[in-house]
């Protein structure tokens, strides 16, 4: 009886579209915005979802500075990192709100260590041991007509 209701928990578990704590989802549902002029108000946690074309989501930190939005993870990268080097356009959820948007991955030193202290400020990281700074961090831009 246990291993059924296992199996079953685990079913239903995937079978969600929204990620779960560490577990990807799918397509994330909610109701398209226009990206706002700032960033300024952004949730502890975000949803972002790579791969239009077979739906991948995950929860994750994000920052916003000025009009610009930011994710950051491992410098080895993760499956999404894959995802979105194949295809930039992703699909970000904060509240019940989807933006459309593109990510860029940020080379730039000076953009990365602002990003750095916006996390350590925001999630009270330990600015010596900022895992952020040797981080991959992407910039969720605005999507132009082209994309």
């Amino acid at each position: 009886m246990k291993t059924l209701f296992v199996m079953l928990l685990v079913m239903m578990l995937v079978g969600c579209s929204d990620p779960l704590i560490l577990l990807p989802g799918g397509l994330l549902s909610g109701e398209t915005r226009a990206a706002p002029v700032q960033w300024s108000d952004v949730p502890e946690t975000i949803q972002v979802e790579t791969r239009p074309s077979d739906p991948y989501s995950i929860n994750i930190w994000g920052v916003g500075i000025g009009q610009n939005l930011y994710i950051a993870t491992g410098s080895d990268g993760t499956t999404w990192t894959e995802f979105i080097d194949d295809n930039p356009n992703v699909r970000a959820r904060l509240g019940t709100s989807i933006y459309e948007l593109a990510a860029t991955l940020v080379n730039d030193k000076a953009e990365l260590e602002a990003v750095g202290e916006t996390y350590v400020v925001k999630y009270d990281l330990d600015r010596e041991d900022n895992w952020v700074s040797e981080a991959m961090v992407y910039r969720l831009d605005r999507r132009t007509e082209a994309q």
